[in-house]
């Protein structure tokens, strides 16, 4: 039984609730459980106890996790506690010669056994939401969350440390000063240090034909991508909710100075962003503010010199922008001819793609 199904037949959500569930999951990512949570269907609480109940497994709640031990929260290092989702609870009734460990996906055969190898220990695993799982990374091991995972509605800037504090999940739990790790991690994102041999992008048809026939956002996402080498110096992919154009794919042929999913640019005044926000169609040329300082942050964290000429798309569904695709000039060239104007074509299909994903939802 899928998780809609469940939350229907047990009357916690309506159809048309489960419906806004996956529309906003196909355009934003993230589990139908968090996407329910954000938009004020379930509460966290809840949530936790359906899935329970879906997975027939004991959750794991507040409580267990501020009591977790030092010691045994060292038995999962940061960097697999982030890829498998999981945390150790400890060795907890009715099964103490077992480690506990929260999983946002507990029925994953393979981080079972990767946990098992890791920890010398059986596994038994405990049901944790996906917001509940990513406040708890944050407090215990350090791990900030994505831009996308934020409360909406509260606002972040790039700048100090204080204000990359997160907010708490929806109807959840209050936010403790974030603990860092040293290094930083580095970034996923396809970038290509200046003396090497970028790939070759991919054809315009190509593109075309691969955001037309995809079958999931993030290959919308990686085929803008895979347009952008040689054409552009940046290409960023950003979400757009609650007045924040929140990091989500990037381009740059220099090196990013921090992962894009941390990046969350306000776009209330004015700028290139937020003109093509408003007008709903492409923005080109010197950003409208003084100064322009919300491009100085985004120039500042793809490692682009300041430019006069950028380019902005909005990718647009139900006459709201769900996307903007920035792209800046390659420097001492400026844009190529025609690439502008296949990169709005390319945010039309982006558009008609995520159309044709949320209608398939419908039959699920």
């Amino acid at each position: 039984m899928k998780l809609g199904t469940l939350l229907l037949r047990n009357a916690a959500i309506s159809l048309s609730q489960l419906e806004a569930g996956l529309r906003t999951q196909v355009l934003y990512g993230g589990r139908l459980g968090t996407n329910l949570v954000e938009l004020g269907y379930l509460d966290v609480d809840a949530l936790t106890a359906h899935l329970g109940e879906l997975y027939q497994l004991p959750t794991a709640t507040p409580a267990i996790f501020d009591a977790i031990p030092a010691e045994v929260l060292g038995r999962i290092d940061a960097r697999t506690a982030e890829q498998l989702g999981s945390i150790p609870l400890g060795f907890l009734d009715p099964f103490p010669d077992a480690l506990a460990v929260a999983m946002i996906d507990p029925r994953d055969e393979t981080a079972l056994e990767q946990l098992g190898d890791q920890t010398s220990s059986q596994i038994t695993p405990h049901v944790v939401s996906e917001l509940r799982a990513l406040y708890y990374l944050e407090k215990l091991y350090g791990l900030p969350r994505k831009a996308r995972y934020v409360r909406p509605g509260t606002r972040r800037v790039l700048s100090s440390a204080a204000d990359r504090r997160r907010a708490q999940p929806v109807g959840g739990l209050v936010t403790p000063t974030t603990i860092r790790l040293e290094p930083r991690r580095k970034s996923r994102e396809l970038t290509v240090p200046p003396t090497a041999i970028e790939p070759p992008p991919l054809s315009y048809g190509a593109a075309c034909d691969r955001i037309d026939s995809a079958k999931h956002r993030d290959e919308i996402g990686q085929a803008l991508l895979d347009f952008a080498p040689g054409r552009f110096a940046a290409l960023v992919v950003f979400l757009i909710r609650d007045g924040n154009a929140l990091g989500w794919r990037a381009y740059s042929s220099a090196a990013l100075t921090r992962p894009i999913a941390d990046v969350s640019l306000p776009i209330g005044g004015a700028s290139s962003l937020q003109t093509a926000a408003d007008d709903l169609r492409p923005f080109r040329g010197r950003s409208p503010a003084p100064g322009h300082p919300t491009e100085t942050l985004l120039w500042a964290s793809v490692g682009v010199e300041p430019s006069d000429d950028v380019f902005v798309a909005p990718v647009v569904v139900k006459q709201r922008p769900v996307n903007l695709i920035y792209a800046h000039p390659l420097p001492g060239r400026g844009f190529v001819e025609g690439v502008v104007d296949e990169l709005s074509e390319l945010a039309v299909r982006a558009s008609g793609a995520y159309v044709r994903l949320i209608k398939q939802t419908k039959g699920h």
